[in-house]
């Protein structure tokens, strides 16, 4: 190669560099997260604080997916807990534990004959649970003695796909499934705090 030839390739490459930085920043930014909120009046308790204790250990293998998402049903108790909880009291404490936050996939069988040849089939299950439990212990006065009450929910749904899904659809099958768990959960575990500890919620 010639003194010319390799000024011009040292040329090139340059240029080549000095573009891949600008090329790279004007890239569109990734869409950012589905979240879930929770738009109900606040429950305010007569407590000094509020607490979540997530005790569910998630497996990080099929056929749990829930580790595959950035929403998970754990999250979702946490937002819970943070924007429907309010502790407007001097002593005692709320505790949101989390016993189970688990999303599972399952592969349907698929029919056979000429049914099956042509249909677009439901080939994918997701079953969600949310399972929790409020306590709510507060300590007594110069009298002595404490009072601890709990709400415990269940919450559960599932959603199926069909074979034709892309990733797209799939990742808003479960964002859907995510979003029926949550409105259920809001709502059993609101009645269930309601029924069971009215003495402790302020108006």
């Amino acid at each position: 190669m010639s003194l010319v030839q390799r000024k011009i390739a040292a040329a090139t490459l340059l240029a080549a560099l000095a573009f891949l930085p600008a090329a790279c920043a004007n890239e569109p930014a990734p869409p950012p997260a589905p979240s879930i909120g929770f738009l109900g009046k606040p429950i305010k308790l007569n407590v000094a604080s509020i607490a979540v204790d997530d005790r569910y250990n998630p497996p990080g293998r099929a056929p749990n997916v829930e580790q595959l998402h950035p929403l998970t049903p754990s999250g979702i108790a946490q937002r819970w807990a943070d924007t429907r909880l309010v502790a407007v009291g001097m002593r005692g404490i709320a505790t949101l534990t989390i016993t189970d936050g688990s999303v599972v996939e399952e592969k349907l069988p698929k029919k056979g004959g000429v049914e099956g040849f042509f249909g677009d089939q439901q080939d994918t299950k997701l079953t969600a649970r949310l399972s929790a439990s409020l306590t709510v212990s507060v300590p007594g006065g110069p009298t002595g003695g404490s009072a601890s009450y709990t709400a415990r929910v269940d919450a559960s749904g599932y959603q199926t796909t069909l074979e034709s899904a892309d990733l797209n659809a799939r990742d808003k099958a479960y964002f859907d499934l995510l979003q029926t768990v949550a409105r259920k959960f809001d709502a059993d575990l609101s009645a269930e705090i309601s029924r069971v500890m009215p003495a402790v919620i302020a108006p």
